[in-house]
């Protein structure tokens, strides 16, 4: 037997055992460290302080903690003329570039990404329809005018009074659109709607373009929530009471990071993973969720 071949295989053995233990007990350790930030107690200590800080929670934070790729996203195209014949029908007039009326119906098209219809010619009354008569009412509308899809999830409803609506009580309906059961953000459809008809549209959808191959691992609920802790009590300053209704998962598109002066030409952007928190108001934030 070649006695110094097999003492160098020993070696070699040895070298790759030990390796294969430092990478496990690695493992076991940074494991270790995910479950104490998600632990029963963390999460009771994150609830108590947001408590202290009059913040109350209407929901259970998650408790997931995985990675997510990173996205390219692509804004979805409104073409002005064709906007004004589905809402308005074919005789309308067109004021300026992006502005188009028929009697009290009009729709504006901004940057061919983002438009609003509003319907000012339905009768003001100041008794509600029943709430599923307003998805109803929504859903139908939304179908007809070729905007409802599989990925557009209904996510909240409200009621009450709305500026732009004068002083009688309406339904706000937000849709928000899904990448594989998961939110994409800034994307979106508002459906207003009054006693018997649709009074109002807002919409700006993405469009799913390709996603980058490395996954990253993303902050926990908790962080989240503390991140953005002091944004929620200062812009509810004065309101009552603030309640979390709920925290969610998923990609984040914001247009605010695009120059202003270039919205004309951008097309398409990155979709980040974010956490999105949401207040019984209706007030919605985002926090970025790439772990640093």
């Amino acid at each position: 037997m070649d006695w110094s071949k097999a003492k160098n295989v020993l070696i070699i053995g040895f070298i790759i055992t030990n390796i294969f233990l430092i990478i496990n007990i690695e493992n076991h350790m940074f494991n270790r460290e995910e479950l104490q930030l998600i632990s029963d107690a963390y999460i009771e200590n994150v609830e108590g302080y947001l408590r202290d800080n009059d913040l109350k929670l209407d929901i259970d934070i998650p408790r997931e903690l995985i990675s997510l790729p990173i996205l390219m996203v692509k804004y979805k195209a409104f073409e002005g003329e064709t906007l004004a014949k589905t809402f308005l029908g074919d005789t309308y007039e067109t004021i300026g570039e992006n502005r188009f009326v028929q009697g009290k119906k009009e729709v504006e098209n901004i940057s061919n990404k983002k438009f609003i219809y509003r319907n000012h010619d339905v009768e003001a009354i100041n008794y509600a329809i029943e709430e599923e008569e307003a998805i109803r009412l929504s859903n139908e509308f939304l179908k007809e005018k070729g905007l409802m899809d599989d990925s557009l999830k209904l996510q909240q409803i409200y009621f009450g009074i709305i500026k732009d609506f004068g002083e009688t009580p309406v339904y706000k309906l937000v849709y928000n659109q899904t990448y594989k059961n998961r939110f994409l953000g800034e994307s979106y459809v508002h459906v207003y709607v009054g006693h018997r008809d649709i009074v109002g549209v807002e919409a700006m959808l993405l469009e799913y373009n390709k996603t980058y191959d490395q996954k990253i691992k993303i902050i926990p609920a908790t962080e989240a929530l503390l991140r953005r802790m002091s944004d929620m009590l200062q812009d509810n300053k004065g309101e009552g009471e603030v309640i979390i209704t709920q925290i969610e998962l998923g990609y984040y598109f914001n247009p605010m990071d695009i120059n202003f002066t270039n919205w004309d030409t951008v097309e398409s952007g990155t979709a980040f993973p974010a956490w999105k928190i949401v207040l019984d108001n209706g007030k919605t934030y985002y926090v970025e969720a790439l772990k640093n």
